[in-house]
């Protein structure tokens, strides 16, 4: 197994572990919160460095040169440190995406009427047209989005992600592009 699948794997339970911890938290199980906190601090990330987000992704031509440029722009702002900024790029990278799939499906351009649109009501009106996604693939859209929403918008607490997590939403990101396409 390659370090970046190890890595993978690594964030992919502490997502996990995090969610648990949230919810302990919520019904004020504090010694099982700990526990968990505790099991977080085990897993060893390998250190990251500088990153060339390779895929061999065949993105529909429409959207090709677009993606490449926000894939680059994200290539650079997380090896810059710009950890948010990562995290909005990855938004923006399943913006693009999914109004695609749902132009495939419907030959109506979602983004002449509604550019506001979020990426929530893009996958309502996926799920209204039965366009049918892989297993999993809603909530981890909907994980990437949280991050990204806390990384956009003035929340009471500032969000500033770790490099660990703008790594893992990355990750996240790449692999939801490749089942898309």
């Amino acid at each position: 197994m390659s370090e970046e699948d190890e890595n993978l794997q690594k964030f992919s339970r502490l997502i996990v572990l995090i969610e648990e911890l949230e919810e302990k938290i919520k019904n004020f199980e504090l010694e099982k919160g700990i526990k968990i906190v505790e099991e977080m601090e085990l897993i060893d990330i390998k250190k990251i460095q500088s990153i060339k987000f390779k895929h061999t992704i065949d993105f529909p031509q429409e959207i090709r040169e677009n993606v490449e440029a926000d894939i680059s722009e994200l290539e650079k702002t997380f090896n810059s440190g710009c950890y948010r900024s990562s995290i909005i790029m990855c938004g923006r990278l399943l913006e693009t995406a999914l109004h695609r799939k749902l132009y495939e499906k419907t030959g109506y351009d979602l983004l002449e009427v509604h550019p506001e649109i979020g990426l929530g009501k893009i996958i309502a009106k996926l799920q209204e047209l039965n366009v049918e996604l892989p297993p999993g693939l809603t909530q981890q859209i909907h994980l990437i989005n949280q991050a990204r929403i806390y990384s956009v918008h003035k929340k009471k607490e500032t969000f500033l992600p770790s490099k660990e997590q703008a790594y893992a939403t990355i990750l996240y990101t790449i692999d939801v592009l490749k089942k898309l396409f």
